[in-house]
């Protein structure tokens, strides 16, 4: 008797241990969906906040015709946004690139030694859509990756360009190059490649000139393409702190507006 009510009694609290756990597991996971339910709507809020952070670089071009990185924007109610912009003709668009021109960005004129070859052979196999790509190319050097882009028209701004870049151009010596920067710090910047050329040394000039049609070909003076990257956010809402929604679009800037050819959202 005593042995049946002793099973009995284990019964019931393993009963109760069993009951406890599913209450438990029923607990966490309604606190999982309501967390998952507030995360959902923190990314909705912070895309609606990158949103708005798009539609003030819109009116900032507007009205001056000029975009830069921005500080963080107070949306209210703890949401915020901010952008940052780039010129894709800062780089050299592996894609579109001239074959001796990427010679000079990858191979620094030892062609031999590097593996431009391999590269040319991947960009022919159809348009590479990831520098990760590029990046696996054996024999590469990954130093090359800081002056490549899968991004824009192919042509090379030469007031928002690196040394590193321009100097992989034929025709621009070293002169021609500080002197496109030191215009550039004084907010003067070259207009075309005629007024380049006046600024410069014979040597200098000479060089530029026996290469005057690829450089008019290659080279711009103002962006034809901006990427503009908007992120949003909410501050410390729901515990979901951390969170952040991001709008890439690349855009030409035209005179009265910023028009949108491309939009990713993550």
């Amino acid at each position: 008797m005593r042995s049946a009510h002793g099973f009995a009694l284990i019964a019931v609290l393993w009963m109760l241990t069993a009951l406890s756990g599913i209450v438990g597991v029923a607990v966490g996971a309604a606190r999982l969906g309501q967390q998952t339910s507030v995360n959902r709507l923190t990314l909705t809020r912070g895309r609606w906040a990158a949103e708005a952070c798009l539609a003030i670089a819109q009116a900032r071009w507007w009205m001056a015709h000029r975009l830069v990185d921005a500080d963080t924007e107070d949306l209210g109610r703890g949401a915020r946004c901010a952008w940052e912009v780039a010129d894709p003709a800062a780089l050299i668009n592996v894609n579109t690139v001239e074959p001796e021109i990427l010679a000079m960005a990858v191979c620094r004129g030892n062609r031999s030694a590097c593996a431009l070859d391999s590269l040319l052979h991947l960009r022919e196999t159809g348009p590479i859509t990831d520098l990760a790509q590029v990046a696996s190319v054996t024999g590469l050097d990954s130093s090359a990756l800081a002056v490549l882009t899968l991004d824009g028209l192919g042509s090379i701004n030469a007031n928002a360009a690196s040394p590193a870049v321009l100097l992989d151009l034929p025709g621009l010596m070293p002169e021609a190059v500080a002197r496109l920067a030191d215009r550039r710090r004084a907010g003067r910047p070259i207009a075309s490649v005629a007024a380049l050329a006046e600024e410069l040394s014979p040597a200098a000039r000479a060089s530029l000139l026996a290469h005057y049609a690829d450089l008019v070909r290659q080279l711009v003076f103002a962006p034809p393409l901006l990427r503009l990257t908007a992120r949003g956010w909410v501050d410390g809402f729901g515990g979901s702190a951390g969170l952040h929604a991001t709008i890439e679009v690349l855009v030409v800037p035209l005179p009265a507006r910023l028009a949108i050819v491309r939009q990713r959202l993550w």
